[in-house]
């Protein structure tokens, strides 16, 4: 009797099989041992009109093309810039929701697109209008006469790329990619599932693109975009079990450093530390410690405070004294200089014995002169001087001295005594601010305010108890469902990697034949690797992928893709839908005889596999020269293809 998944993943987690099915469907993980049959894509008709902007004038232009459903359909010129690539991007607009390599300017351009292509079993058809860069239009599903049976409408590019997602999984019988993501501003890691889009990236070659598989490497996507194609039974539980786990891991983990935030102690400490707390509130002696200690640095202020301002009036007249001594001082000294200069000029004027007016210089007549002596009045002013009156200029000067010696000596004590009282206030002034400080930190910490800390202390634990319990409240049992999601990985690994051997040897041995055939004729042996790597064995040497050149990747990228729709062929395996556009081969480093080379394998394989290839390159004689003309879209010298 053969082993469910479930019963596999019940034995290594030492669940119950019920637990193990309970966690399996609430996490979205399904047995899938058999991957579903390839169903095919194909391309039916496509068309687009617009309007070319080309130096400042307009030229209204319109494409139609209704491609060969079977083999390689090329798209071929005689020179660059004629609308090759354009054509391929805009196809895989319509095929994908969404552009992804198609210029700005061509995007300007084009007003109105319509596509119609075979998806599966149903007849899909794509029509919007482009209305500054936003698409407007429907998704139809067509009857067998053509008819509308059901239409999709969109409004935006969101929800054109997510209705196609939505039509083209379903009818190619795909499903989402599962994988999961961290989400850095949430702080957690979810689910969510590559769509139709990363599955597209299968399907266009050109030069951006750089994985075995898909478009780029770096990532999980490749390998997990090879095992989908290669149709590896198990793979689709594998990669909805990892994510799940991750997601799940990502939880639990969450959950712990939210709980190591308590620091070491455990909820019990908590309660006992809020208890403690509520016990010191209702005593209340904390407080009157508190209080006495601020009583006292209060009084030690006040007593300061008024110190300060006695000292502040002492100081101010002190320092007024000081001013109005040092002002009286100063004029007794300017009485005492004017003193000695009166005497001194007096000695000088009395001996001079004019004989001209001192102004106008006119000579005075001999008659005063003479009367002078006789008389006594002044020759000059006529004023009668008085011989016998003697002006006592040292006895005006030693009283005056001593006027200023005893001012010097009182000013002196005066300044002396200012400057003490100045030094104390200064010193009253530091204390007074450091009792201010000592008051404030007391109040802060004591009286009232000491109740409020302990209250704020006994509010975070009663936060931080809160937390834990909604934290316990949130456990849905995760930690134990985590070693379910263990056991589901392993079990599921182990089905991969046991029916991926066969497989994978077997895509070997194809992808060897084919890329011989494409060009590499001395390839000894290729290993395919479920992680999207592959290993090239040639010349006796081992070259990796991203060690070939780039004409040596396209080839076996090409042949990857061969390989997979002939396995599906051959042993009903592999899900690509044989849907394939390779986009100017000679960009790829390629030599001219090894283009020649490839395009002559590419128009004989197309005859045996299952496909419809798009390849645009340059040169219409040397797509005719493989290829009939109805399948060869072509643009000759001096030609647009639209």
């Amino acid at each position: 009797m053969t082993t469910t998944f479930a019963a596999k993943v019940a034995q290594k987690s030492g669940r119950s099989l019920e637990d193990v099915r309970a966690v399996l469907s609430d996490r979205h993980i399904v047995d899938a041992p058999t991957p579903a049959v390839s169903r095919q894509l194909r391309l039916k008709v496509l068309k687009f009109s617009g309007e070319k902007h080309v130096h400042h004038t307009v030229e209204p232009f319109s494409f139609e093309w209704a491609p060969e459903q079977q083999g390689v359909n090329v798209i071929a010129s005689e020179g660059n810039f004629v609308g090759k690539s354009s054509i391929l991007q805009t196809m895989l607009w319509a095929v994908r929701g969404d552009p992804k390599a198609l210029t700005a300017t061509v995007q300007g351009w084009i007003k109105h697109v319509l596509a119609e292509f075979q998806a599966g079993d149903r007849h899909v058809r794509v029509e919007f209008d482009v209305d500054d860069g936003v698409p407007r239009g429907a998704i139809e599903f067509l009857g067998a006469d053509g008819a509308a049976l059901h239409s999709t409408p969109f409004l935006t590019a969101d929800m054109f790329k997510s209705h196609m997602n939505s039509v083209m999984l379903d009818a190619l019988g795909l499903e989402p990619i599962a994988t999961s993501r961290e989400v850095a501003s949430l702080e957690k890691t979810v689910m969510y599932a590559d769509g139709w889009a990363a599955y597209t990236g299968a399907f266009l070659f050109d030069s951006d693109s750089s994985a075995l598989i898909g478009e780029h490497v770096g990532n999980d996507l490749a390998q997990r975009l090879l095992q989908v194609f290669l149709g590896i039974p198990w793979a689709t539980t594998l990669f909805q079990a990892r994510a799940a786990k991750r997601v799940t891991e990502a939880l639990v983990q969450s959950r712990k450093r939210r709980l190591g935030q308590l620091g070491d102690r455990s909820v019990e400490d908590l309660q006992a530390r809020l208890a403690e707390i509520e016990r010191q509130i209702l005593d209340g002696s904390a407080q009157q410690t508190a209080l006495a200690q601020l009583e006292a640095a209060r009084k030690r202020y006040e007593e300061l405070s008024e110190s300060a301002s006695m000292l502040k009036a002492s100081a101010t007249v002190l320092n007024a004294e000081v001013v109005a001594g040092t002002e009286e001082m100063n004029n007794k000294k300017r009485a005492l200089l004017e003193i000695e200069e009166e005497r001194a000029a007096s000695r000088f004027f009395g001996r001079l014995s004019p004989t001209c007016c001192p102004r106008c210089t006119r000579a005075f007549d001999r008659r005063r002169i003479e009367n002078e002596k006789t008389s006594g009045d002044c020759s000059v002013c006529l004023t009668h001087l008085d011989q016998e009156v003697q002006v006592d200029y040292d006895a005006l000067k030693e009283g005056m001295a001593k006027e200023v010696s005893k001012l010097e000596k009182l000013l002196g004590s005066v300044t002396t005594k200012a400057q003490e009282v100045g030094t104390e206030f200064d010193q009253t002034r530091r204390d007074l601010e450091a009792a201010a400080m000592e008051v404030s930190r007391l109040a802060a910490s004591g009286t009232a305010q000491e109740e409020q800390k302990l209250r704020l202390e006994a509010a975070r634990i009663e936060g931080m108890l809160e937390a834990v319990s909604k934290l316990v409240q949130s456990d849905n049992g995760e930690e134990a469902d985590l070693l379910v999601l263990d056991a589901a990985v392993d079990v599921a690994k182990e089905l991969v990697e046991e029916a991926a051997e066969a497989v994978l040897e077997r895509s070997g041995d194809l992808i060897c034949s084919l890329v011989q055939r494409l060009g590499m004729g001395d390839v000894e042996k290729v290993v395919l690797k479920r992680n999207g790597s592959v290993e090239v064995h040639k010349g006796g040497s081992i070259s990796f992928f991203t060690r070939l050149s780039p004409g040596e990747r396209l080839r076996v990228r090409i042949a990857t893709v061969m390989a997979l729709l002939q396995a599906a062929q051959q042993f009903g395996a592999g899900r690509h839908p044989g849907f394939l556009i390779i986009d100017s081969p000679a960009k790829e480093e390629m030599a001219d005889a090894n283009v020649e080379e490839m395009l002559e394998a590419l128009a004989e394989l197309s005859r045996s596999v299952q496909i419809q290839l798009f390849v645009a390159f340059k040169g219409t004689e040397r797509a005719l020269k493989h290829f009939p003309e109805d399948h060869c879209l072509l643009a000759r010298e001096g030609e647009l293809l639209w």
